[in-house]
């Protein structure tokens, strides 16, 4: 809409406000003698609207050179209509003689309505092109910001991948050591992550389901470090109020990979409990485990830095994320609004 409007005051310009100034002045008593000065003038009103319009007003925007040439640009457009305005018109002596012409000279009335049709398609062109230029600076600056965040969610993403394929390799690794039966589903499982993995980082969004069920994959390869796969429990549920929504890919499984991670002792018996919950367009993720005293299990923080920079690139003033962390428990509770206001 906003790139129509100086279009609609174009045409306002050309076929409503000129012509209306024009038979408002005294100039339909002036074409019968002076027919090609009046020629000249509308044309050159027509002149001064597009060349501020469409240059002038443009090289204001595109630095110190460029506005030196703005400047005088205007100022040879006053000199132009300097002279117009110097015009020695003539009229027909009706008095006296009906068919002689007088030169009058230069007449007060003569140079105010120049002066006046000037001034009227400057300011008209003026505005119209600031308009448009400011308009153009707000979207090239909302494209920029655009760009910019795009590219730091790229970087925050790729920096999630070769930490993510490190571990699984190494779970991978010890199973085929071990040799252990489900060597083969685990590929399989890792095969279907990693076509995820790279078959979506150039998407901006993608459907919930199937973030959930990347989810599900890398929570089945991770129950594979350890002997006590039932003391991960996982669970989503959608109430489907809202139809094909999306996230960001990646967003949670830092934080599952912290809980897994972090989570699960050699020793104690205690359970790590990851929650998906899709109600009404808001997301509700939960992951609540027991910090275990192994001195490996000690998270570094990054992962979990790049995750809330992530929101707040991806869903401002749309999520709230609260983590929670005592001696013995770490929770994080992350709140996203899926749907724009």
């Amino acid at each position: 809409m906003n790139q129509k409007i100086p279009l609609l005051i174009d045409v306002l310009f050309i076929v409503i406000v000129l012509p209306a100034l024009c038979l408002m002045l005294p100039i339909d008593r002036w074409v019968t003698n002076n027919f090609w000065f009046v020629c000249a003038l509308i044309c050159w009103l027509y002149i001064v609207y597009f060349l501020n319009r469409k240059f002038t007003i443009p090289l204001f925007f595109k630095g110190r050179k460029h506005v030196l040439l703005a400047i005088g640009i205007l100022l040879a457009t006053i000199f132009v209509t300097w002279l117009l305005s110097q015009y020695q018109m003539e009229f027909p002596q009706r008095m006296f003689h009906p068919n002689r012409v007088r030169r009058i000279g230069k007449s007060r009335l003569h140079q105010q309505a120049v002066w006046f049709l000037f001034t009227t398609a400057s300011v008209f062109s003026i505005a119209t092109g600031l308009f448009r230029e400011l308009t153009r600076q707000i979207v090239r600056g909302h494209t920029l910001e655009y760009e910019k965040k795009k590219a730091e969610l790229a970087l925050y993403k790729a920096q999630i991948n070769p930490h993510f394929l490190f571990n699984t390799l190494n779970t991978l690794y010890g199973m085929v050591v071990l040799k252990s039966e489900q060597t083969e589903t685990a590929f399989i499982q890792f095969i279907n992550l990693m076509k995820y993995m790279y078959t979506n980082p150039t998407k901006e969004m993608i459907p919930i389901e199937e973030e959930v069920e990347y989810i599900r994959e890398f929570i089945e390869i991770q129950k594979y470090r350890t002997e006590k796969k039932e003391l991960i429990h996982f669970s989503y549920t959608n109430d489907g109020a809202y139809p094909g929504l999306q996230i960001v890919p990646m967003l949670l499984i830092t934080f599952i990979e912290n809980a897994l991670k972090y989570g699960l002792s050699s020793v104690h018996d205690d359970p790590v409990d990851i929650r998906i919950e899709v109600r009404n367009g808001i997301l509700n993720f939960r992951t609540d485990n027991r910090k275990t005293s192994e001195p490996h299990n000690r998270p570094k923080g990054i992962g979990i830095a790049n995750c809330r920079k992530r929101l707040e690139l991806a869903y401002p003033e749309r999520h709230t994320l609260e983590i929670k962390e005592t001696e013995h428990e770490f929770k994080v509770l992350l709140t996203i609004r899926l749907i724009e206001p």
